[in-house]
């Protein structure tokens, strides 16, 4: 962004290049629809509800398996809504997030589930504590939204050493051996002294 006299000013190319991660975003993943029938939330994935839809909804979420796919979108919807009320908004938060994240296996996708429902719940406590009337509310409130955020950022430190875990390689640049000297190539065990060594 360009600054002008105090004043940051977007360029239409910034603007141009929002609007395109955005699309790409949204042409990566479909929506979530949520229909309320008899009480139970029918799901819908994005505008035609076929099969491409939920294939493309599945690789944003790094979901393989459809017999996994279907219970955690239940689960999610459930981990996010009030009782005995379904939030559709709060389910889109949560799924928008786990996009996000953009997670690569099942594994990753139910960390990223449950970042979204701690951080929706920490929400909400804040705004209890914001809206408490007396000190008891507010104390109850205060320590609960410490150990969400505390347990957020924990879910975070988690993913990160996940992700370099699996990202972990090991590679020998050089090696050099001076005259004299031996080098071993492969795997090497050391173990104690030899039973005739005794």
């Amino acid at each position: 962004m360009s600054k002008d006299k105090n004043k940051e000013i977007v360029t239409d190319s910034e603007i141009a290049a929002l609007k395109d991660k955005v699309l790409a975003r949204r042409e990566k993943a479909p929506n979530i629809k949520a229909e309320m029938v008899d009480g139970i939330a029918k799901l819908s994935i994005g505008d035609k509800d076929d099969e491409d839809d939920t294939l493309r909804l599945m690789g944003a979420m790094g979901v393989l398996d459809l017999d996994f796919l279907n219970p955690f979108l239940g689960q999610i919807g459930n981990s996010v809504s009030k009782k005995d009320e379904f939030c559709e908004s709060s389910m889109k938060f949560a799924i928008g997030f786990i996009k996000s994240i953009e997670p690569v296996s099942e594994i990753e996708a139910m960390l990223a589930a449950q970042m979204a429902a701690v951080h929706v719940c920490a929400m909400d406590t804040s705004r209890r504590l914001l809206w408490a009337s007396n000190l008891p509310q507010r104390d109850s409130a205060e320590r609960a939204l410490n150990k969400l955020t505390r347990t957020f950022t924990t879910q975070m430190d988690a993913l990160k050493k996940h992700r370099a875990k699996a990202q972990q390689t090991v590679r020998v640049e050089r090696v050099t051996v001076n005259e004299g000297g031996q080098a071993i190539v492969g795997s090497v065990a050391h173990g104690g002294r030899a039973e005739h060594e005794k």
